[in-house]
């Protein structure tokens, strides 16, 4: 099932969570550095030149694209809260087929 329909789903159930980060070194805003007055003073061309090749992150990409986040605080509740959450992604589980349909 898609991520955004699983994490549709178990918001649904009660559970709020998120996507988490988008990969960061892809961020504009990480990106610009490089191209920054700063960076161009502290680094050499040819290591500003071979930056991006350098930071390429497959496994992070794909941990962006496919992780589903809980905040730390749902995480510190009691053993039932921990068991609720099982039980709505067995449910969830349970129903893929059709809620991946929907």
């Amino acid at each position: 099932m898609p991520r955004g329909k699983f994490m549709t789903a178990l918001g649904k159930e009660g559970v709020p969570c998120s996507g988490g980060y988008s990969p960061l070194n892809k961020d504009p805003y990480v990106l610009g550095l490089v191209k920054s007055r700063h960076y161009q003073k502290l680094y050499p061309a040819e290591t500003l030149k071979n930056w991006a090749d350098r930071n390429q992150c497959p496994k992070n990409d794909q941990l962006c694209q496919e992780a589903v986040w809980f905040t730390q605080n749902m995480l510190l509740g009691p053993r039932t809260d921990m068991d609720q959450i099982a039980e709505a992604i067995r449910r969830i589980q349970k129903h893929a087929g059709e809620l991946a349909r929907a």
